[in-house]
Formats: C-alpha cells, sequence, structure tokens
C-alpha cells in the first residue's frame, strides 16, 4: 500500500462529475456489494442536482444506504476515525471534491483514489481542508489578542488551539456521508459482510488450541507419574503448558466479546428496522398487551442468544476433542456408542423441555395481554362494570400459568441436574468390561479423565441451553411481529428524480375501482371507489361513521395498500413511484386516536416529517405556522418554548393543541397534497376558522374529511 508524498490532497479526491462512480468502488472496496444492482438511469445522472440526493439515489441503486452527517468543529477528528467507509467533500478554490474515505486513523486516513489505488494521507491534512474557512477569520483575532497578551511563542500554538476550540464549538460541519448496509438484510449476511463469521472461527480454533494443551498438559504429567518419572524437568513442562494456556484463554475472551458487540448491534438493528417497517393497519388487531410482551421478550434475544450460544459452541469444540480421547483409550468403541445413545437421549429431553417452555410463554403472553388491557380500561371498569365481575377468571388464568411454571420448572431441575451425571454413570459403567478384561493401569486413567471431560462438556452445554432456550422461545414470539412487516418497495430508476412533473390536463392523484378488505373482515371496506384530484383543488369529502372514508385516506397517503383498482399519483403507482417518493408528495394528519405526540420537544414533533436536525428556515416557518393556528399563546407559556418536551413524560396538550399540533405537522411536510382526516373536530368556532384559513394558504392540494 503506497504512502501520500508528492500527491496533493485535490489530486486524490473524486471530480464532482464522477461522484456515483466514487460511491461505487468505495463500496466494492469496502466489502458492501449487493447482490441485487438496479440499471443505470437511463442518460445517466444529472450533475446539476443536489449532491445529497445524487449520492442517496446511487446508493439506493447498489442496494446500500447512506446517512448524511454533520458534527460540531471540536468532534471532526473522532468523525474522520471513525467514519469509514464513507464519502468526504472537500472545497478548492469554489469546486466540490469527494474524499472515498477507506479507513479512518488519528494521524493517517486511507483514501481510495479515482485510479482505485490506496493511498494515506494525513489527518491534519483533511481536517485543515474541512475547516479552513471557518478558522481563517478566527486565526488573525486570536494572533492579535495573543500578542497583545504577551503569550510566549513556544505556548502560543497550544493557546489557539483551546481558544479556536472555544470560539468555533458552536458551528456544525456537514460534508460526511456514511455508507452502510439496509439492516433489514439477513442477519447471517450482515454478519458475514462485517467479518463477524471469521472472528468467530478465530475464537473457536483459540478455545480449540487451549483445550489441546490443557489436555496435553494432563497426559504429560500423567505420562511422568504413572512412568515412575516425576523429576523436575516434567513438572517444568508441565507448569510452562499451563501457562501457555494463558494468551489463548485471553484470546478466546476478547474475541467473544467482539463478536458479542457486532452481533448484538447487528441483532438490535434488525429488531428495529422490522419494527419500524410494521404495517400499521395491522399492527391495530393485536392488543397493547401481546405487543408489550413480545417487546420484553425481544431484550432476551440479545443477551440469552449470544451467552447461550457461546456456552453451546464451546461445549461442542469440547465434546468434539473428547471423541478422539475415548476412542484411543480403554473404552473404546463401547464408550463411543455410549455416547451417541447419550446425545441422542440429551436432543429428546431438550425438545420436551422446549415444548414445556413454549407452553408456560403462551400463558405468560396470555397474562400479561390481560393485565394491560384491564389497566387500559380501569376507568371504564370503574364507572360500569360491577366490583364482583372485576377479578372473574382470573384465579383460572393464575392457576393454569402455575400449573405451566411448575412442569417446566421441574423439568429444567431435572434437565441440569441429572443429565450431566448421567453421562457420569453411563461412562463409569463403560469401564466396567475394559476393568474386568485387564486393562492397563494408563488407559483406564485416560478413559475416566474423557469421561470427566465430558462431564464439563455436557455441564457447560446444558448451562447454554437454558439461556439458548429463552432466545429460541423469544424469537419464536418476534417472528409473528416480523410478519407483519411490510414488503419493501425499491425505487426503480426509470423515474425521474425530485418531484414528478405531470402532464397537461392529467390529475395530481387518479383513482378507479378501488377494492380494499381488512383481514378477518367478511364485506370490504372499500368497494369500486373511485376519485380525481387536481393540483390546486380543495375537496371535502364527507359520509358517515364506517363508510370507508379513513380507509380511503390511508390508501392514498399509502398506509394501506388497495386489493384490487388503480390508484396514480402523478401518472404512477405506487410500486413505480416508491414508498418514500409517495409519502413525500402526499402528507396525512390521520384521525385523532391514530395520531400521536412524541415524547420529544414541540418543535421535532412540528418538523418530525420535514428534517432533522431542522434547517433555519424550516424553524422560521414553523413559527409563522403555529402563529397562524393561534398556538403563539401555548409557546409563550411553555417555559422552554418549541424546545419544550411534550408528550406522556412533558408538557400535556389540550384536545385542541393536539389537534393543530397535528395540522401544523401535515403542512411542514411540503407535500403536494394534505389529507385531513377529522382534523378540525376538536376545535372551537375561533380556532376552527384560524386553522381552516391556514391550511387553505398552506397546502397546495388539500383533501379534507369530516362528517356530516
Amino acid at each position: 500500500m503506497a504512502t501520500e508524498s508528492g500527491d496533493t490532497l485535490q489530486q486524490l479526491c473524486w471530480p464532482e462529475d464522477q461522484l456515483e462512480a466514487a460511491l461505487e468502488a468505495l463500496a466494492h472496496r469496502a466489502g458492501l456489494d449487493s447482490a441485487e444492482t438496479a440499471p443505470e438511469e437511463p442518460g445517466g445522472s444529472d450533475p446539476a442536482a443536489d449532491i445529497d440526493g445524487r449520492i442517496q439515489r446511487g446508493a439506493q441503486r447498489i442496494g446500500l444506504e447512506v446517512e448524511a452527517v454533520s458534527v460540531g468543529y471540536t468532534e471532526l477528528v473522532q468523525l474522520l476515525t471513525s467514519a469509514a467507509p464513507a464519502l468526504v467533500r472537500l472545497r478548492f478554490a469554489g469546486e466540490d471534491r469527494f474524499l472515498a474515505l477507506c479507513s479512518g486513523g488519528r494521524r493517517r486516513l486511507r483514501l481510495l483514489t479515482p485510479q482505485l489505488e490506496t493511498r494515506r494521507v494525513c489527518t491534519h491534512d483533511v481536517v485543515a481542508q474541512l475547516t479552513g474557512d471557518l478558522e481563517k477569520p478566527q486565526r488573525q483575532r486570536i494572533q492579535q489578542l495573543l500578542e497583545n497578551a504577551g503569550i510566549a511563542e513556544g505556548r502560543r500554538a497550544g493557546a489557539a488551539r483551546a481558544l479556536l476550540d472555544e470560539s468555533l464549538a458552536h458551528e456544525s460541519i456537514g460534508a460526511c456521508w456514511l455508507l452502510r448496509q439496509p439492516p433489514g438484510l439477513p442477519l447471517w449476511r450482515q454478519m458475514r459482510q462485517k467479518g463477524v463469521h471469521w472472528k468467530l472461527a478465530g475464537l473457536i480454533a483459540s478455545h480449540a488450541c487451549q483445550y489441546l494443551l490443557f489436555l496435553l498438559g494432563w497426559w504429560l504429567i500423567g505420562v511422568a507419574v504413572l512412568g515412575g518419572r516425576a523429576d523436575p524437568g516434567w513438572f517444568a513442562a508441565w507448569v510452562l503448558l499451563l501457562f501457555t494456556q494463558i494468551p489463548f484463554a485471553l484470546l478466546t475472551t476478547r474475541l467473544q466479546g467482539i463478536v458479542s458487540v457486532e452481533t448484538g448491534t447487528l441483532i438490535k438493528k434488525r429488531l428495529l428496522t422490522a419494527a419500524l417497517r410494521m404495517a400499521p393497519g395491522k399492527i391495530r388487531h393485536m392488543g397493547s398487551g401481546q405487543m408489550l410482551s413480545r417487546v420484553f421478550d425481544a431484550e432476551n434475544i440479545e443477551s440469552d442468544a449470544l451467552h447461550g450460544g457461546f456456552l453451546i459452541l464451546l461445549a461442542v469444540v469440547e465434546l468434539g476433542l473428547m471423541v478422539p480421547v475415548l476412542a484411543l483409550a480403554a473404552g473404546g468403541a463401547f464408550h463411543l456408542a455410549t455416547l451417541a445413545v447419550f446425545l441422542l437421549f440429551a436432543v429428546v429431553l431438550c425438545r420436551r423441555q422446549f415444548l414445556l417452555r413454549s407452553r408456560w410463554t403462551d400463558r405468560r403472553l396470555s397474562l400479561t395481554h390481560g393485565l394491560i388491557e384491564k389497566m387500559v380500561g380501569h376507568r371504564t371498569r370503574l364507572a360500569q362494570q360491577p366490583p364482583a365481575d372485576w377479578h372473574r377468571g382470573e384465579d383460572r388464568e393464575l392457576g393454569g400459568y402455575l400449573q405451566s411454571a411448575i412442569a417446566s420448572d421441574d423439568a429444567m431441575t431435572r434437565l441440569v441436574a441429572l443429565l450431566p451425571r448421567s453421562w457420569l454413570v453411563l461412562g463409569i459403567a463403560g469401564l466396567i468390561p475394559a476393568f474386568v478384561g485387564g486393562a492397563q493401569g494408563g488407559a483406564l486413567a485416560a478413559s475416566l479423565g474423557g469421561i470427566l471431560l465430558g462431564y464439563r462438556a455436557v455441564l457447560k452445554g446444558m448451562h447454554g441451553f437454558t439461556n439458548a432456550l429463552n432466545a429460541a422461545i423469544a424469537w419464536r414470539n418476534m417472528r409473528e411481529l416480523f410478519a407483519l412487516e411490510t414488503a419493501r418497495v425499491k425505487t426503480p430508476s426509470s423515474i425521474p428524480p425530485g418531484r414528478p412533473a405531470a402532464e397537461r390536463g392529467q390529475p395530481l392523484l387518479y383513482a378507479r375501482g378501488l377494492r380494499f378488505k381488512y383481514p378477518n373482515k367478511e364485506r370490504p371496506a372499500l368497494r369500486d371507489c373511485g376519485l380525481n384530484v387536481a393540483t390546486g383543488d380543495r375537496i371535502l369529502l364527507q359520509g358517515t361513521s364506517g363508510s370507508g372514508k379513513s380507509t380511503l385516506a390511508n390508501l392514498i397517503t399509502g398506509l394501506h395498500t388497495p386489493d384490487d383498482g388503480l390508484l396514480l399519483l402523478h401518472g404512477y403507482d405506487r410500486s413505480s413511484l416508491g414508498a418514500h417518493q409517495w409519502r413525500r408528495l402526499v402528507a396525512s394528519a390521520p384521525q385523532f386516536h391514530e395520531n400521536h405526540v412524541l415524547g420529544e420537544s414541540f418543535l421535532f414533533n412540528l418538523l418530525m416529517g420535514d428534517c432533522w436536525p431542522p434547517r433555519n428556515e424550516s424553524v422560521q416557518r414553523a413559527y409563522a405556522i403555529c402563529r397562524e393556528l393561534g398556538l403563539e399563546p401555548l409557546l409563550q407559556k411553555m417555559p422552554a418554548g418549541m424546545l419544550q418536551t411534550v408528550g406522556e413524560m412533558g408538557w400535556q396538550l389540550s384536545h385542541g393543541e393536539r389537534s393543530r399540533l397535528y395540522i401544523a405537522r401535515a403542512l411542514l411536510q411540503n407535500a403536494e397534497l394534505v389529507v385531513l382526516d377529522e382534523s378540525f373536530a376538536a376545535l372551537d368556532p375561533e380556532n376552527l376558522r384560524l386553522a381552516v384559513d391556514c391550511v387553505k394558504k398552506h397546502a397546495r392540494t388539500l383533501l379534507v374529511i369530516a362528517h356530516p
């Protein structure tokens, strides 16, 4: 690998017109290649398009995700150290160029050049190029300040650096895009691409070496004692073998920690991705208690699976090394046959324990679901249900749960306590023929050592099984949630970037023959529904409860997919336009019971559909819309204003204040079409007038759903 010497930093950068090529080359060098790559867009990319949009579309084409990050001035070195693989934008004489960062360090960065070579460059040079425009006016002021203060020449560099960090600490530098695999990929594939499988192989090899040294050490001391050669040299060799195990034990522990952290991170990302992609309409049919129980189970997947999996893996390695010991000792083939029968018996008992624990878990989930439902509806029960009926059926449910718990605990106790000891009994019984046949003492001692090693391995495996069992059952329950995950819709390359331009005379939204039926419902909620919405329309959709108004709104916003019919936006259906682009063009304020105030700042709840962290112009527009909606008195009353935390753990908003927050949130998404589902129902006449005027002013195209 060459080291950058005479080449300038600018020569190592990719020009802007090769941005997509830099992205693809960096992904290939980092091992992030996707098995599915979309074809190149007809006519190529548009160099005049915004940089972030080009990088995002280029990453989607090769099946990757890109995150644009910005950091404070003092955190820039830390970002460059840990960002790889990433693209970093530098500016030379008003021209944008890009570093393809392969790996980072506090002193040197490894870059991929346009010639597809890897070069090293000083980290300080990159930082200086990124911060030069910010530092230049400050350096002149600081230099003059240090001279006037009479600071010694040798101490000026450190003082200048400290003053720069203090004066520029509030400045944000956003010139980096991080490349990463989509977290929705299969877990094994993500582990392979991050190299976890090689670390796992190293862990197995390290533990096997440690175990072989352990066996060799005891073989050596056994030969010395039984052969009558117990002199200091043999004991010194035994001690050296014992000390040689220490580096392998440390390496095993270190690799186990690395694999645990990296695999745990991937598991968390996979669970979070699946949770965020669940179909909202299907979640509604699952009770809050069932959801909460499965969320608690998710905590077991990472800790129990990793801890139990490592113990089982190490136990398998030890059993594998025990087999040749038994085969070469006095027991021979008889001992191997006994081991095979024992392992088969252990598998049968473990499967039975899995069934018993699954039955207990189902009882626990049912009990948790019932408890949560009663807590949520406690006020209703107090007002309407007779006190004598408040605890009906609870004794029966608790009794069933207790019986399942006792059966599961008894079986687990027998499994952990008796199974390893059963191997001891079977192994010692297998020595009887060899003992009767007059086997030598060394062979008998080796057989006994192999039996004890097997006992240790089985005991370790049983402890691992108890943890892995919890994780397996938790995963079984989490898979029910993953079944609610919506299909991932890719944005095809044939759709031009940005907002599609509608042809003259073509409606913004075109719907014909829409049909939709909810699961477990006999009658469809919508049948043969049609609608045309032109740009600039103001449409009021009225109907009785249950007539399908909200279902139509969910189809238009993309929360549901129609079972039949045609739904076009700017002439494209949702699969052609892509889910992300569809949501950019259509914004919605769902019904009050389906909309929520998140436990964050008021500003975050306003701009969560626009961008975060917010741009200055977005904050100014949020203030303006809040004033027009009559929310300014609320902002003045809250101690922190728009930065006040709201929601369940913060400032409590009234029904009307929440409704206006939801309206503002939809308007601030800058969408082509805004759908408001009964958003004005909770407003008094004065606030209703303000809200209607604000919506008519800021919504390009408007569809309002209301009762007659």
